[in-house]
């Protein structure tokens, strides 16, 4: 029998077997958010070199926004001059802050090109709408873009406004402080100086395309923002494969069994 064991399990795990695990989730189907992180080089101003920076406090208060989104799945983008995507909607919490804390930081990525001044251009969420962020049948898309406000001048009305009035009026969470200057090696660097006009500035961005301007501890009027636009609707239960166990490694230990029994039987 030990004969026969030992290589029928070496067999069985020479095919990789894996066993998937499952759960049931039940999350809105009509409704998604995105998170967008201005990483520019702004974004880690900061009031002391030992405070948080402006990115870091936009993390935080996009994990507290997140507690309150309910069923209402919700991704992350990071943008300079372009956007790109680093998650795509989920209610997994432990995925989404994993995602956050790994994933967003400082020009990563870095800008498209190579700035004088600043890299932040507002014209990066226009590609959002038509870029398939979004998964296909969600009627209610929402973009909470959480930046500084410090971005090179707005472009043309119509070109920046039609777009996203007609699709995704963006939700501007303006995390800035007159006093935050940006360090290098613990030293000052001179050439930032705090814009402020910055939050006229999205104040003026959010009435052309029809979005609306918070500041970076109104929390629950964003939570409130975001329930207002997805609506209600029932959630729907699906099934999310999210973990995978190989069962070959298990498979050659219990090798160990049949294989001791027939050592332990050639010295008696």
């Amino acid at each position: 029998l030990a004969l026969v064991l030992l290589p029928a399990l070496v067999a069985v795990a020479a095919a990789q077997p894996v066993v998937v695990r499952q759960r049931q989730i039940a999350q809105r189907a009509d409704a998604q958010a995105f998170f967008v992180f201005d990483t520019s080089l702004s974004m880690s101003a900061r009031s002391a070199p030992g405070a948080p920076s402006r990115l870091a406090r936009a993390k935080r208060e996009a994990l507290r926004l997140w507690t309150k989104l309910g069923n209402i799945p919700a991704g992350i983008a990071s943008m300079t001059d372009r956007t790109l995507p680093n998650l795509l909607p989920t209610t997994d919490s432990a995925l989404f802050a994993r995602t956050l804390r790994q994933s967003v930081g400082i020009d990563r990525p870095p800008p498209s090109q190579q700035y004088r001044d600043r890299a932040t251009a507002f014209q990066a969420l226009l590609t959002i709408g038509d870029s398939h962020f979004f998964a296909p049948g969600v009627t209610h898309r929402i973009l909470v873009v959480f930046t500084d406000g410090e971005a090179s001048t707005l472009p043309d009305a119509t070109r920046i406004a039609l777009p996203l009035q007609e699709h995704i009026p963006p939700l501007l969470v303006h995390v800035w402080q007159s006093d935050e200057r940006v360090y290098r090696g613990g030293k000052i660097d001179p050439r930032y100086q705090p814009d402020p006009t910055s939050g006229p500035t999205l104040t003026e961005f959010a009435s052309l395309t029809k979005g609306r301007a918070f500041g970076e501890h109104d929390v629950g009027r964003v939570a409130s923002a975001i329930h207002a636009a997805a609506g209600k609707a029932t959630a729907r239960t699906t099934v999310d494969a999210y973990a995978r166990v190989a069962l070959a490694p298990w498979l050659v230990l219990a090798g160990v069994v049949p294989l001791g029994f027939l050592f332990w039987r050639r010295n008696l």
